[in-house]
């Protein structure tokens, strides 16, 4: 029987790109956990979780909500801010508390909103205001996006379509940009992980 076979285009493929067996290396840190064993991968592998995959989670899961489920609120606004939190507002009971406009949702963070004019942003201070909107979900620190905010005195007046429409026209592209991003990124991790298991990492 020949056991001299020729190698499928697959597996000639994998070797060009990973490398010899490294016999020396895979002897010593043989019987070692697989933790051990594939250091480099697996901090590669967190680190893009962290940074790329779970903030996109995040952003597709706070989708545009059914308007029927957000909770209206009467507030003062006290401050507002060209990045998030946009604004800074007094509850009824006299409780603080800060709110966004839909913006992404990254480590970063620091995102500028659309959703009102700068004249808008700067007389709204002190204004008495009806807004609408919903904690988000799987965020690290506890966050209210706001879809509507309604103003008489200073007769500005945000609506939810126009909120919605435009936070639902960027996730498209959001996601989009992640996929070309996770996509290099899932094929260098899988070189990694070969060149790891053949001792040349």
């Amino acid at each position: 029987m020949n056991t001299n076979q020729t190698p499928s285009p697959w597996q000639q493929i994998i070797d060009r790109l990973a490398g010899p067996p490294n016999e020396t290396v895979l002897a010593a840190r043989k019987g070692k956990p697989f933790w051990l064993r594939h250091r480099v991968f697996l901090v590669g592998m967190f680190t893009s979780l962290a940074l790329l995959v779970a903030p996109e989670f995040v952003n597709q899961w706070n989708r545009v909500p059914d308007p029927a489920t957000l909770q209206t609120l009467q507030v003062r606004i006290l401050r507002t801010d060209l990045t998030e939190p946009h604004l800074l507002v007094e509850l009824p009971d006299g409780q603080r508390q800060s709110m966004e406009w839909p913006v992404d949702i990254g480590l970063r963070g620091r995102f500028i909103s659309h959703a009102w004019t700068d004249a808008q942003r700067e007389s709204l201070p002190g204004c008495m205001a009806t807004v609408q909107g919903a904690p988000l979900s799987l965020t690290f620190t506890k966050r209210f996006r706001i879809w509507s905010l309604d103003c008489p005195e200073k007769n500005i007046s945000i609506n939810f379509n126009t909120t919605s429409k435009g936070h639902a026209e960027r996730l498209l592209p959001s996601l989009l940009i992640a996929l070309c991003i996770f996509l290099p990124c899932g094929l260098l991790q899988t070189l990694v992980f070969l060149r790891e298991k053949r001792g040349r990492l």
